[in-house]
């Protein structure tokens, strides 16, 4: 690894860390579409990328939530009821559809560019064009949300994470604001901590092997799908820029994160659509 490449995957770190400060939803939406083009300069074949690019996005995001949510709990805005109800049957979900993920190659790199793009673009047009309704009085037990409501959204959206790699922020954010009624602050908060979960399963599942397990070993001192040299610079960054994020985004305007958000998605649309197109 070239001086320039560490250099390059520290400030991705950075960029990752203080967008997922900010918005809540793992950064991984960054991370993702970086990692794609990195594992093109170590040559990796399409048919193996799959399972690498969602592995480093949530083993990443392992490290990146228990930061964002530390900075969160230190504020005061820590939800831990919420985020067990919802990031326990998630963790589930995420596990089991992981290993069969990796137990065949029925999910090549044009489904994964698919669902990506897919749910790129739904979160767009949801934060750009939708507004949410605040829960205005959340003292109120009809207000509430019930347990299995937050049980079922964490098993939709361990499904969702293990498939796209993008950690279930583009499905609970919009849950938590639209149905739930949550304010955007507390709901990225929740948001993050059920990330912080369901990356563990992901990349748990990813980091385990056995001798008969095919695994394609193609990045620089990789254990099971995972490159811990790789990873090592962006975390790096990560940390440096997570609490930044954090108090931007308490003294920021809701409108302009869900802008800023919006924006963001478009662009990584544009990306997506490149690739698949050419």
């Amino acid at each position: 690894m070239s001086i320039t490449l560490i250099l390059l995957l520290v400030f991705l770190g950075v960029v990752t860390g203080f967008y997922s400060g900010l918005i809540g939803t793992g950064g991984n939406i960054i991370v993702i579409p970086a990692i794609d083009i990195l594992f093109v300069y170590f040559e990796v074949a399409p048919h193996d990328s799959v399972k690498l690019i969602i592995a480093h996005s949530l083993f990443v995001t392992v490290f990146l939530g228990f930061s964002v949510s530390f900075k969160q709990y230190r504020i005061g805005n820590f939800h831990l009821k919420e985020v067990l109800l919802i990031g326990i049957p998630g963790m589930l979900t995420a596990f089991g559809i992981t290993e069969l993920i990796k137990a065949g190659n029925w999910y090549d790199k044009n489904y994964f560019d698919l669902v990506f793009l897919f749910l790129m673009i739904l979160l767009a047009v949801r934060m750009l064009f939708f507004k949410a309704k605040v829960n205005t009085d959340p003292s109120n037990p009809s207000n509430q949300p019930k347990k299995k409501l937050l049980a079922g959204a964490g098993l939709l959206t361990g499904c969702v994470t293990s498939l796209s790699g993008l950690g279930g922020g583009v499905i609970l954010i919009p849950f938590l604001t639209d149905v739930v009624k949550k304010p955007i602050t507390k709901a990225s908060s929740i948001s993050i901590g059920v990330i912080t979960l369901l990356a563990i399963a992901v990349s748990s599942s990813y980091l385990l092997f056995t001798k008969a397990d095919s695994i394609p070993s193609v990045l620089p001192y990789q254990t099971g799908y995972i490159s811990i040299p790789l990873v090592i610079p962006i975390l790096v960054g990560v940390f440096l820029s997570t609490s930044f994020g954090v108090k931007v985004a308490q003294k920021t305007d809701p409108k302009k994160l869900r802008i800023i958000f919006g924006v963001i998605i478009l662009v990584i649309i544009a990306k997506m659509l490149h690739s698949l197109l050419w």
